[in-house]
């Protein structure tokens, strides 16, 4: 395929930067986003793979930072409820409201976002209070609702219909960055390839084929290009063709796809995705995840199987190695290999209690300007929506609790 051209940028202008913080081995990464007239800072993940933003109501029994409506002269409530379930049986529902958001330093008038006054224990668990979705707005669980994107281009505050993200490794330093309004040229090495976006709800783009080195699978298939999703997911057929060239590596019933941890595997070059006619890789040391407690001398793969994915998802272990921007404007997503780190991060998180309660003390300095509320207590599970006039996500895909999925999926 030819390349698309690049957009049109004026370097001169800012790209306005949200930085991550990384969580474990990469799990997921998250960045302080501020609501409302006091400022209320919460912890999002950030996800190409969904529409909706939400955070936890005040009235939302979690561990979790929550939004007090109370808290904000310029709050409106909103008519209808949300719900929402994710493919790793995390669930939300709850209310729908309207406020100032700050992203990357860019003010948002009047975001609609959701108020979760109810949550499974995953999320009161979590390292982060909710989600900001990046994927288009056709896939929101409450039509015509316009996305964080949309509102930035409305409202002028991005010069270009355009966001990039580079995620970081944890064994590099962590960390990864957000730009809106344009994309940075020192974070990949040579120039983006263009692949068009072939249907408008996720990031949705064609892969033309899977190489292991210069073995060709003979596989096809749409793919989305997911932040939201820790692993690579494909059907078991696609999962199989790529572990069988991986000496010792087996399918365990009980952990999914594990791969030797050994000198001679980690050595290996890994597997390619064609987008866009050119071959973007997956290396072996983003396949080579957590050691696996029960199998001495293995270690969870980064590429895991489910036959209820329509879609292939590229999640971060795809994304650690590919610079990717996301093109708003020209319905494309532009994609190079990222160049190695050069810059210091922020450190990686652990996701324990210890270090959530020192954070959590950082975020609640001035409790004049910012409010933090958290509650101790146990959410017990959502159930379903209340009435014909909740919208209904569901996010259809299969794996380990430690890993997040949020790729979503329209019933």
């Amino acid at each position: 395929m030819d390349a698309l051209p690049s957009p049109k940028l004026d370097e001169d202008k800012p790209r306005y930067i949200e930085t991550l913080t990384d969580v474990d081995r990469d799990i997921q990464y998250y960045a302080q986003v501020e609501f409302g007239s006091r400022d209320q800072r919460l912890r999002l993940d950030f996800d190409t793979g969904s529409s909706d933003l939400w955070v936890p109501d005040w009235t939302c029994k979690t561990k979790r930072a929550r939004f007090v409506r109370h808290g904000s002269t310029t709050f409106k409530r909103l008519k209808g409820k949300f719900q929402i379930t994710y493919g790793d049986g995390s669930r939300v529902e709850g209310i729908m409201g309207q406020d100032h958001v700050n992203v990357a330093g860019l003010v948002i008038e009047d975001q609609t976002f959701g108020l979760a006054t109810r949550q499974s224990a995953s999320f009161s668990n979590d390292v982060v209070d909710g989600v900001l979705g990046l994927a288009y707005n056709t896939l929101s669980c409450v039509p015509g609702t316009l996305t964080v994107m949309d509102n930035m281009i409305k409202q002028n505050l991005i010069q270009e219909p355009v966001f990039s993200v580079w995620l970081g490794r944890s064994t590099e330093g962590g960390g990864g960055e957000y730009r809106f309004g344009g994309y940075d040229r020192d974070r990949f090495e040579g120039e983006l390839t263009w692949v068009p976006v072939t249907v408008k709800r996720y990031w949705q783009i064609k892969c033309d084929g899977v190489f292991f080195g210069d073995v060709d699978l003979n596989m096809s298939s749409d793919v989305i290009i997911d932040t939201g999703t820790t692993l690579v997911i494909v059907p078991t057929a696609v999962a199989k063709a790529i572990h069988d060239q991986i000496p010792g590596a087996v399918y365990d019933y009980r952990n999914g796809w594990i791969i030797p941890d050994t000198p001679e595997v980690a050595a290996m070059g890994g597997f390619q995705f064609v987008l866009g006619g050119v071959k973007f890789d997956v290396v072996m040391k983003d396949m080579l995840r957590e050691k696996v407690l029960d199998r001495p001398g293995f270690v969870y793969s980064g590429v895991a199987s489910s036959d209820r994915v329509t879609l292939w998802i590229l999640g971060d272990v795809f994304i650690k190695q590919n610079y990717c921007v996301f093109d708003l404007g020209q319905d494309r997503i532009g994609i190079a290999p990222c160049r190695p780190p050069s810059r210091a991060m922020p450190e990686t998180v652990e996701q324990t209690k210890d270090v959530d309660k020192a954070e959590d003390t950082k975020d609640t300095t001035d409790a004049n300007d910012k409010t933090d509320t958290r509650d101790g207590t146990d959410k017990p599970e959502a159930t379903n929506a209340a009435n014909g006039a909740d919208a209904t996500v569901a996010k259809d895909a299969t794996d380990t609790k430690e890993r997040k999925v949020r790729q979503c999926i329209v019933m």
